[in-house]
């Protein structure tokens, strides 16, 4: 029999034993509790939705920008491709397949005392254009890209006919954490100034830093042709579109485009800014124009350089702009959108511009106004001004589309589509309509050349698929009562009107089969006729403008003809004598780049230049061809 003593002892023993799993069942509890909590809040990490609502910009409502980053914040915000924190931390492991072990590819970065002569061909008189080549009355500079694409070369070559030879040579790097961008139609051109002692040069270049694209501004003093040196550097945001010089003035036109989501922070990732590296500058709020329509988060950039490449004006156009001309006080800004109307059931979509005029004719820039057309603008050579009119001619567009939902995905179907011609005349004074002509084309063809000349402007349509065109003439000497004549189909279509000798009309583009067609065109009576013909089959050759030598004085026209079946690669010079084009010369080169050649005539002798060819020379005779 136990005594009190144990009998206690056994008491205290069971309490104990209670107690100790009581505070056992607890901390388990607990324990549970913590890890449920834990659980349902890596849950929330993992699985609760991203926002799709746009980022907040309170922070930045005193900024002088502010309006602009509300607009700019809702073309460029991109929802995350990813629900949750689970698809954007495990998604693309669970979608692994076994080529992603291999890992990706990393994408390549891409003179003297004489005088300057001008050779480029520019469209209005007094306003220079830039280019791949310029000369003194004693030497010819020329521009390329080195074999690896990555640094700018500059030649000299003396002019002394068979005796002509390099005289120096200047290799351009890109700064550091930047690379020349010099690829199809992003290449660098350079102007020469009136003394021939300082050489201007525009390069595409993308910088690392922000990673986006800028047009670098260089100048070379080649007082020197043997020892060309550089003076300084400009950076200017966005990718280079075009510039000219007038009276010692650069105007630079480039396109900057803002990438999605960009850090409204830092004013390099959303303002077109000027300036040398470390120290660029944003353009002032007041000299950014932001349409209601913007459509698309990029910018066409205007800056007029003086002396010393010190900027003198600078505005920005908010929304994509495709092509620029400048006339001898005015740039002119195009932007094409498209007008979408509803009739009968249908959504109508017709293709717009937008043409707005800025002057330069006095200090710095000014907008003066704009002007809106329909159809869409092809290129500079579409619009002249001429005693204060604008004249343009643009392809109409427009088709009619029917919207379904079936299945539950949105779909459209175009139920029609129509395409033509037109030509509109805008009166300066108050960029009113003043007169127009509509639909002159045959239905379903579109603009591909246009030249004006005075009171004349050529046009070139047609349906390129089928390699037909007419060529209309169009007389705007009355704007009451425009009159127009054509050549009525004919075979090929020319991709580059040129105004020619004694009148006539020359043509550069396709023949029946797509081979090289080189035409005249002359006014018969009261129609438009093809007066000279040259073609050569299965050629490719120069499609840009300035890569053509025109003398219109002589009736010469020459280009880079390069054949793909290995017949023929070289300059081809043709003459015009009034009723046939005659070949004056086939000079061999090894260049297989048609667009990059250029070529000028002194004193009977062709200089032809081209990529990685050393300068190739031709004497002509007088028989051949008159002398310049």
């Amino acid at each position: 029999m136990k005594t009190s003593e144990q009998r206690m002892q056994a008491i205290r023993q069971r309490a104990d034993e209670r107690r100790i799993k009581r505070k056992k069942g607890i901390r388990i509890a607990v324990a549970a509790a913590t890890s449920m909590s834990l659980v349902l809040a890596f849950a929330l990490v993992l699985f609760v939705p991203y926002s799709t609502a746009l980022p907040d910009l309170s922070a930045y409502r005193g900024s002088e920008y502010y309006s602009l980053m509300q607009q700019l914040n809702a073309l460029t915000y991109t929802p995350s491709a990813y629900h949750n924190n689970f698809e954007a931390w495990f998604g693309d492991a669970l979608n692994k397949t076994e080529d992603d072990d291999m890992g990706a590819a990393t994408p390549e970065s891409p003179a003297t005392d004489s005088e300057d002569t001008e050779v480029t061909d520019n469209q209005v008189a007094g306003v220079l254009e830039g280019d791949l080549f310029k000369r003194t009355d004693s030497h010819i500079f020329y521009l390329c890209a080195d074999s690896t694409n990555t640094r700018i070369l500059l030649f000299s070559y003396s002019i002394d006919g068979a005796q002509s030879e390099q005289t120096g040579l200047l290799s351009i790097s890109p700064d550091d954490g930047t690379y020349f961008y010099m690829y199809a139609d992003y290449y660098p051109e350079f102007y020469l100034d009136e003394d021939g002692g300082t050489v201007t040069i525009f390069v595409p270049v993308w910088v690392n830093e922000h990673g986006q694209m800028y047009t670098a501004v260089i100048s070379v003093d080649v007082s020197d042709p043997a020892g060309m040196c550089e003076t300084g550097r400009l950076y200017v945001s966005g990718n280079y579109v075009s510039s000219r010089m007038v009276d010692g003035d650069f105007l630079l036109i480039s396109n900057f485009g803002v990438r999605r989501n960009p850090d409204f922070g830092d004013e390099a990732q959303f303002l077109p800014q000027v300036g040398v590296p470390g120290a660029l500058e944003s353009l002032p709020m007041s000299g950014i124009i932001c349409p209601d329509t913007a459509s698309a988060a990029r910018y066409t950039v205007i800056v007029r350089l003086g002396e010393g490449l010190r900027v003198e004006g600078q505005l920005a156009f908010l929304s994509s702009s495709q092509e620029v001309y400048v006339s001898q006080e005015n740039i002119f800004v195009t932007r094409g959108y498209t007008a979408n109307t509803q009739t009968d059931g249908y959504e109508v979509r017709t293709a717009r511009t937008r043409i707005s005029c800025v002057s330069y004719a006095g200090e710095g820039l000014a907008l003066s106004g704009s002007a809106d057309v329909a159809g869409s603008v092809l290129d500079q050579y579409s619009m002249d001004e001429a005693d204060g009119m604008l004249r343009v001619v643009t392809t109409l567009s427009s088709s009619a589309v029917r919207t379904s939902t079936a299945g539950g995905d949105v779909g459209a179907q175009i139920v029609s589509a129509q395409e033509n011609a037109a030509l509109y005349v805008i009166d300066l004074a108050d960029f009113s309509l003043r007169a127009s002509l509509e639909n002159f084309a045959p239905e379903g063809e579109e603009v591909t050349s246009v030249r004006f000349d005075a009171d004349l402007a050529w046009v070139c349509t047609a349906r390129v698929v089928e390699l037909t065109d007419p060529v209309f003439r169009i007389d705007l000497s009355d704007l009451d009562d425009i009159t127009w004549t054509d050549t009525g189909t004919i075979e090929g279509y020319s991709t580059s009107l040129v105004d020619f000798t004694d009148g006539t009309l020359l043509g550069i583009g396709y023949g029946e089969y797509r081979g090289l067609k080189v035409e005249v065109y002359d006014r018969d009576g009261n129609s438009v006729v093809s007066v000279a013909v040259y073609e050569r089959s299965t050629a490719s050759f120069s499609r840009q403008y300035k890569a053509y030598y025109i003398d219109r004085e002589n009736g010469l026209v020459g280009l880079h003809v390069y054949d793909w079946s290995g017949k023929f690669n070289g300059y081809v010079l043709l003459h015009f004598n009034g009723y046939e084009l005659k070949e004056v010369c086939a000079l061999a080169l090894t260049s297989n780049a048609p667009d990059l050649t250029r070529a000028t005539i002194v004193d009977g002798w062709l200089y032809v230049l081209s990529p990685h060819d050393n300068m190739a020379v031709w004497q002509l005779s007088a028989q051949e061809a008159p002398a310049a």
